[in-house]
């Protein structure tokens, strides 16, 4: 049997429950799904909804006393045999991708954590990382994919405000369990845990959109977050971090308008308050004018107006920790909880204490409404659930934290989450971080062995962003993390750096970058003009084919495309799919190749040096499009409204806003003979158009515009 048949079937299953009544520690087994367990019921149900998809749901309820509960796990045999499992990371910055028999998942060496304090970003401290080969957990949700015939079973957890799910498989021994991180939850007599899945198959990988979709509906029935719109921008961290000031935002700003780059966001990031938590004390040094006076700029650029607070942090020296330390997060012991290293180190606010709750107001009414800010990144809002308390798991007060952002914003600015878990995001922000920060550097081979997954890298950021693709524009907008175009202060090759733009526009909704486009060199102008219009890419599909090379099957608008990512450090050849009575056009990375295209048959041999992508458009022979290729957009052909014909003319409209760079737009021509159209632009007649016979199955008009730039 599949996975889904043994999931659905398994009325006998492996139960351990750990919990404590009265400060006496019980452990209750049992290897049938039987009743009673000591001082509580478990239930199993399932509801068929079709023979595709059931709901599974564990009820957990305290028959006579008041129980505290610390551990649940409910373990049944699955058939495991050639499955990969998707492992989703604890937090948007935790790596997440599919592992297999021979891959393991280990904790952050002790000395690396006491050194780093990087263990207090994931959940290193309360989720027992075995580290042996083909024991593989998920957070929240996950998939099991047969490597034989790509049939997916997915499961996704419905009931996250009960606290974090996990997903735990024995790849190697046929074993599949639920794991519920319900530490801390007090159940009162009567009082139920309710655990609800929903669970899902598929017979290929390209069926996981529509899974997902289903599920987004639990967290979305009113489909308010589904389908964002896309947006492009600018922030200051990756350029200036903590150091920025007024007088740098102005000058970047400034530079937007010079260069005429169509973005729709700019974002103040991290650097404008005197300290961590105090964001209403703006630091008078660095920008003089205050934050009004630099919203108000930004609105007359016609841009978004974008900030960053990290609501429920406290650094050490903020004036918090001297005026309120009531308001932060304490240890049973009376100790203050640090949440994490950065800053030199910060504390955590009580989510439940009243005076915080009225500060936040304070805070989010001013930065909206007095200062006029309307898209607010909200970072490292893992903070508030560090540890359970009053009687509820670290899950639960996540969940309230959520809450409490949804109360405190009243949805009077766009939301962008980051450092958050992502089940917690869904249904309630418009945007959310897919990734762990990425970098002017390809990886931190250090962290990387030291097995921290929430490490800053763009190798890291762009693994995460590819593997989560099914939640873009179906749970939120997606946010891969800003992309590097700059030559300045960034390690990042030109293959890495046109991977990094390539993987971003295509597969977030929400694409932001840090560069001064005043250093730009032509190349990295011609570059970076190529993302505008942002396309709307619909990722259809995406697959391994090969260890860490992957290929992305996508569509924007009528056309589709593909392309194909080697990761890896060793050079990769791949093979173009078939494509019946068609072609692909390439063009090439212009740092490298300038305006170099070419037309490739099905099956080609792809050649690929290490962390380099190519992007394929495909044509049909038989369609009614005519549009060949060009050279002005990263995903040629989303500059293009529509392509006309008119009797013997051909009339292009070109998507606004667009960029007025050189460009080559390709038209197909009927026969070799053929003779050259009148080819029309956005209403003017194109001067510049040549016949190219490629092959004997390709001849083109080639369109020059905007030459004169």
């Amino acid at each position: 049997m599949s996975p889904y048949d043994d999931i659905l079937l398994a009325e006998t299953a492996s139960v351990n429950i750990k919990y404590v009544i009265n400060e006496e520690e019980f452990s209750v087994s049992s290897t049938t799904m039987v009743n009673k367990l000591g001082h509580l019921k478990l239930s199993r149900t399932v509801h068929l909804l079709d023979p595709d998809n059931f709901e599974l749901q564990y009820e957990l309820t305290a028959l006579g006393k008041s129980v505290a509960l610390n551990h649940l796990e409910i373990e049944a045999d699955v058939n495991l045999e050639n499955q990969v499992m998707m492992a989703e990371g604890f937090q948007c910055w935790s790596t997440t991708k599919e592992l297999g028999r021979y891959n393991k998942l280990s904790s952050i060496p002790g000395v690396v954590s006491w050194f780093t304090q990087f263990n207090l970003q994931g959940d290193y401290d309360f989720f027992n990382y075995s580290g042996h080969p083909g024991h593989i957990h998920s957070t929240g949700y996950t998939y099991l994919r047969n490597t034989n015939n790509n049939h997916i079973v997915f499961l996704g957890s419905v009931s996250e405000e009960s606290g974090y799910t996990y997903f735990k498989a024995n790849l190697n021994g046929n074993k599949f369990s639920l794991y519920k991180d319900i530490e801390g939850k007090q159940l009162d007599p009567g009082q139920t845990l309710r655990i609800k899945l929903l669970v899902s198959q598929g017979d290929q990988v390209s069926e996981l959109k529509l899974i997902w979709r289903r599920y987004a509906n639990y967290y979305d029935p009113k489909h308010e977050f589904q389908n964002p719109r896309h947006l492009t921008g600018w922030s200051s961290w990756y350029n200036f971090y903590e150091r920025v000031t007024e007088k740098d935002v102005l000058s970047s700003l400034e530079a937007f308008k010079k260069h005429k780059y169509p973005i729709d966001v700019f974002q103040i990031d991290d650097g404008f308050e005197s300290q961590i938590g105090d964001w209403l004390d703006v630091d008078q040094v660095k920008f003089p004018r205050g934050m009004k006076a630099l919203c108000d700029d930004i609105k007359k650029q016609n841009y978004l107006p974008g900030i960053w607070l990290a609501p429920f942090a406290v650094g050490f020296k903020s004036k918090i920790v001297k005026d309120h330390p009531e308001w932060l997060l304490k240890h049973p012991d009376g100790r203050l909880v640090v949440a994490g290293p950065n800053w030199g180190g910060f504390y955590a606010m009580d989510i439940y204490h009243p005076e915080v709750r009225i500060y936040l107001h304070q805070v989010f009414d001013q930065v909206i409404d007095t200062w006029g800010y309307k898209l607010l990144k909200l970072d490292f809002l893992f903070a508030a659930a560090m540890i359970p308390r009053l009687g509820k798991s670290r899950g639960e007060i996540m969940w309230d934290a959520m809450d409490l952002i949804m109360e405190v914003t009243r949805k009077r600015a766009l939301l962008l989450g980051s450092g958050v878990t992502l089940p917690s995001t869904w249904g309630r922000l418009e945007y959310s971080r897919v990734s762990s920060d990425a970098s002017p550097w390809w990886d931190n081979s250090v962290l990387r062995i030291a097995n921290v997954r929430e490490r800053v890298a763009t190798s890291n950021a762009i693994i995460s962003t590819l593997n989560r693709w099914p939640m873009a524009s179906t749970v939120f907008g997606s946010d891969p993390d800003v992309f590097f175009v700059r030559s300045d202060n960034n390690q990042l090759t030109k293959q890495e750096k046109h991977t990094l733009l390539v993987v971003n526009i295509v597969f977030g909704q929400l694409v932001l970058m840090s560069d001064n486009v005043d250093l730009y060199d032509k190349l990295e102008h011609k570059l970076y003009s190529s993302i505008f219009p942002k396309p709307k890419a619909q990722v259809k599909e995406l697959v391994s084919v090969g260890l860490d090379v992957y290929k992305a099957t996508y569509t924007v608008g009528d056309r589709e495309y593909v392309f194909i990512v080697n990761l890896s450090p060793l050079p990769f050849t791949a093979k173009l799919p078939w494509l019946d009575h068609g072609h692909y056009f390439e063009r090439s990375n212009v740092l490298i190749h300038g305006s170099k295209v070419d037309w490739l048959s099905p099956f080609t041999p792809v050649f690929l040096l290490p962390h380099e992508t190519r992007t394929f458009m495909k044509i049909r022979r038989d369609s009614n499009d005519r549009f060949m290729g060009s050279t002005g957009h990263i995903v040629p052909g989303s500059e293009i409204e529509t392509i006309t014909e008119k009797g013997d003319d051909i009339y292009i409209v070109l998507k606004k806003p667009h960029m007025e760079k050189k460009t080559r737009i390709y038209v197909r021509l009927d026969s070799f003979d053929s003779e050259i159209p009148s080819i029309f632009v956005d209403g003017e007649l194109a001067k510049r158009v040549e016949k190219i016979i490629w092959d004997d199955h390709i001849t083109v008009a080639k369109v020059t515009l905007f030459d004169n730039q």
